[in-house]
């Protein structure tokens, strides 16, 4: 009997277990609530917080900015210019501004009709390696491309300018640029095409589509910028003009009669204040003009106060 007796307490237990199960089920499943999970403690920001937080990480540079020692005369920094007909005019305005400077050094070494597609007569790559070796400039300024909107033969197979295996292949010999003066120990300026004029015979469409693989490519490249070289050279609405006004408000011819190269000296020198003004904004040399005219790309204090030797 006491046997039978424990068996009948067990079973009992059973089920007054199964019973409470069974209701638990029933009452979460009508609507019961659970206990409130707790944030972890390694979380505590509030979700403001928190998208506010996510947002700032999208704005966040992608690339550092460029470090270059601070230039002197025992130590001047090196500039080397490279580029076609485009990059000579550059090299002629930085001469003009720059040629007098005793912390720097320039280097011009841009040529006329070459470009990155026809690697037959001119072979950028292996010239920009001899001219690191030689001169080994901390700093690259490239303008060049108007040479380059132009189908090409890539290892025997035709690649149609503007195609997506043009943009494939021609941004590899952009990058190709970039990694040669990056591993090199140099930082590199990479100048886009400037605004064409209507007698051009240069379609502004063509230089949108070079300048959209140099500013993609700048941008996975650390150590180089790309400084866009479109608005230089444009009116008030936007416009390609042929003459700006300089800060004593004498007009200026700054391009060439064909629409394509840039005006000595007044357009040469315009652009190579762009380049100087992107220079200061990249780096913090306080770098200024010896002899400039224009206001438009100069940093503040090089406006404000007398030129920096």
């Amino acid at each position: 009997m006491r046997v039978l007796g424990r068996r009948l307490m067990v079973w009992l237990l059973l089920a007054i277990a199964l019973i409470l199960g069974i209701g638990y089920i029933v009452y979460a499943a009508g609507g019961g609530a659970a206990a409130p999970r707790q944030r972890p403690a390694s979380h505590p920001r509030s979700t403001i917080a928190h998208k506010f937080h996510r947002r700032l990480s999208r704005h966040r540079p992608s690339r550092p900015i460029l470090h270059l020692a601070r230039p002197s005369v025992t130590h001047p920094l090196t500039i080397l210019s490279i580029g076609d007909s485009l990059g000579e005019d550059l090299g002629y305005g930085l001469r003009d501004i720059l040629g007098s400077h005793r912390n720097i050094r320039l280097i011009r070494a841009a040529v006329g009709s070459t470009g990155l597609v026809n690697t037959a007569y001119y072979n950028w790559p292996l010239k920009l390696k001899a001219e690191l070796a030689t001169y080994h400039p901390q700093l690259v300024v490239v303008l060049m491309g108007g040479n380059d909107a132009l189908s090409f033969n890539q290892n025997g197979h035709f690649v149609k300018f503007g195609s997506s295996l043009w943009r494939r292949d021609y941004g590899a010999r952009v990058a190709t640029m970039m990694n040669v003066a990056t591993r090199a120990g140099a930082r590199m300026i990479w100048v886009g095409l400037p605004i064409m004029g209507p007698k051009s015979v240069l379609p502004n469409s063509s230089m949108k589509a070079l300048n959209s693989v140099y500013q993609a490519q700048a941008q996975r490249h650390p150590g180089v910028i790309y400084l866009s070289g479109w608005k230089v050279f444009q009116g008030p609405d936007g416009q390609y003009v042929e003459y700006l006004k300089n800060r004593t408000g004498m007009s200026q011819i700054v391009r060439d009669s064909d629409g394509v190269h840039i005006a000595p000296p007044a357009g040469q020198e315009l652009i190579a204040t762009a380049v100087i003004g992107a220079l200061d904004r990249a780096t913090g040399l306080r770098i200024c003009p010896s002899n400039d005219i224009w206001h438009r790309y100069l940093p503040p204090f090089c406006q404000a106060s007398k030129p920096i030797p």
